[in-house]
């Protein structure tokens, strides 16, 4: 899956990159796409759709909390380790045991799993 993100989230050089839990279901004849490190949901008819979707949600995310400089606050929420630059998301583990939409798509979902690198800018 290719993350096209488009956007100015980024400072030249300053970027910290890591891989992004993906998690795809379907429910009710819908795709989904759910990445509970941000906790962002995509979905669709398809698959493409949900990618798609998925790609918009990520990028307005993304836009919203870089321009309204809330992105360390709002990652710090999600369990991200934040100081003065991001460092790295929570664990698939510590997700899995806080977050209980998470717990319902592994319990009760035909669920795959997979990492996509993806790049955040350091400092916001």
């Amino acid at each position: 899956m290719d993350l096209s993100v488009h956007g100015d989230f980024s400072n030249p050089g300053a970027k910290v990159t890591f891989n992004l839990p993906i998690i795809s279901f379907q429910e009710e004849g819908l795709f989904f796409f759910y990445t509970p490190a941000l906790d962002l949901t995509g979905y669709g008819k398809t698959e493409d759709e949900a990618k798609s979707s998925f790609n918009e949600t990520l990028a307005q995310f993304l836009n919203y909390a870089t321009n309204k400089k809330t992105l360390f606050s709002e990652l710090k929420k999600l369990g991200w380790k934040v100081s003065k630059k991001i460092s790295k998301p929570p664990s698939l583990v510590d997700m899995l045991n806080d977050n209980d939409y998470l717990q319902k798509i592994f319990e009760e979902k035909q669920y795959r799993k997979f990492d996509q690198p993806f790049s955040l800018p350091a400092f916001a």
